[in-house]
Order: C-alpha cells, then structure tokens, then sequence
C-alpha cells in the first residue's frame, strides 16, 4: 500500500470556538459521473451557501477530495472558501480512496489537536456511483481502515448515488451511516439539505452522531433516498489510537 503524506494540506485554520469539527467529504469523479459534473459543482455550492448564517460556521473546516483512478486531496478550508471545482475521468479506486481518505482525515484531527489543544470531533463521508474497478486495495483493507476511524469516535458516512451501488456496500465495508440516493439528478437537492442539515446537527451535538448521522433523513423521501445505518463505535480516548 502506497504512502501517503497529507502534510502540505494540513492548514489549521483560526476557529471561533472550542467546539471545532472537521468534515471531510471524498467525492467519486470517476468517467460515469461525466454527464453530473454540473450538479456536484451546484451541490457543493448550495451546501455551501446554508452555512452562510450558521453561528458555528467559522469553527467548521471542510476539504472536498476527489477520487477516480487515484485520490486527489483537498485542502482544509472554512465552509465559505470551498472550492466547487470538479472534474471527471479515470476508473474507480474505491477502497485505495477510503483509505487515502482516512489518512487525510486522521492526519488533520491530529494537526489540529496539537496546534489548538481541542481534539476535534471528526466526520468521514464517502460518496461513490459504483462499486471498485482497477482498485488498488481490497475491500478487508478498506474495512480495517473505517473501523479504526469507528473506533476512534470518528462518525463515518456512506452515500450511494445511482443505480450501480448501494448503501448496503457502504455497511459491509464498516460505514456506521449509509444512504441511497437513486437519482443522481438529485445531487444538489441532497447536498444543500439533508447532508448541510446533517452536518450542521453534527457540529451542535455533544457526540459523534454516528448511525444517527442521518437521523432526520426520510426512509423514502421524494428525492428518491433511503437510510440504512450501522452499529457507532466509540471511544473517548481514541486520540492516542490513531
């Protein structure tokens, strides 16, 4: 397994308050999402724009990673300066990802910590439109890496959008919360609010919401999504696990 080294990313930002939460979304921008570039760009904007009144915006870092044949990390940023750039092509290294991923997730918490002396509550979502092609790690690989990040108190989340995958993967895998959304064209609907709306309770609980990530999500709304949940694990003295 390759190495990875996040470091360059890692700008700790200046946080209104002690209650600082960390989200790290990894976007699916595999070849099959080329006619959806549009609606991840919206969606991300309109996700964007809810928090622009948010009282806890300003202690909220939020990178958006991208990842196809490989993973593209982005940085750690204040929800107002996130960048909606998206692009296209390449297979999809799903499992190689969700461990990059993890890294850049974990490697941030523990930036954070030390340059603030808070440790952040931190929360993983992974979005993909299908299942691994030309990975270059296994799905018990993948596992091992969520459940470490379960573990740690890190909540964990799973969005399976087409038809080509579903939650259920996202649960196999160790995800402690996983939704369906069938429709891709509903990509902006769902990011401007059930998953701003998710992050926002996030970022005012106490706990890691884990398996109640989606808590308020309808089993079947409208928009086509559906809620599937896993077991949270947690553990308050993860810091010293990762």
């Amino acid at each position: 397994m390759a190495k990875f080294d996040f470091s360059h990313l890692n700008n700790v930002l200046d946080f209104s308050s002690d209650n600082i939460n960390v989200f790290l979304m990894v976007l699916d921008s595999s070849s099959s999402m080329a006619g959806y570039a549009s609606d991840v760009e919206l969606g991300i904007r309109s996700y964007k724009n809810e928090f622009e009144n948010f009282y806890e915006a300003d202690s909220i870092a939020v990178a958006v990673s991208r990842f196809s044949s490989g993973y593209v990390a982005g940085r750690f940023e204040k929800v107002k300066n996130l960048s909606t750039d998206y692009s296209t092509g390449g297979s999809t290294a799903l499992c190689y990802s969700i461990i990059a991923g993890a890294k850049q997730l974990t490697d941030y918490i523990k930036e954070v910590s030390k340059k603030t002396g808070t440790i952040p509550r931190g929360t993983f979502i992974f979005f993909s439109d299908g299942e691994p092609c030309s990975d270059k790690a296994t799905p018990e690989e993948a596992r091992e890496e969520i459940l470490k990040l379960n573990y740690a108190g890190i909540t964990t989340v799973f969005v399976a959008f087409g038809e080509a995958i579903k939650s259920e993967f996202g649960k196999k895998i160790g995800f402690q919360a996983a939704i369906d959304v069938r429709d891709r064209t509903t990509l902006v609907q769902f990011m401007g609010e059930e998953l701003s709306r998710s992050c926002k309770e996030q970022s005012q609980s106490m706990k890691a919401l884990g398996a109640d990530f989606f808590s308020h999500a309808a089993t079947e709304s409208s928009a086509g999504y559906s809620n599937t949940t896993a077991q949270a694990l947690e553990d308050d003295d993860w810091i010293d696990e990762i």
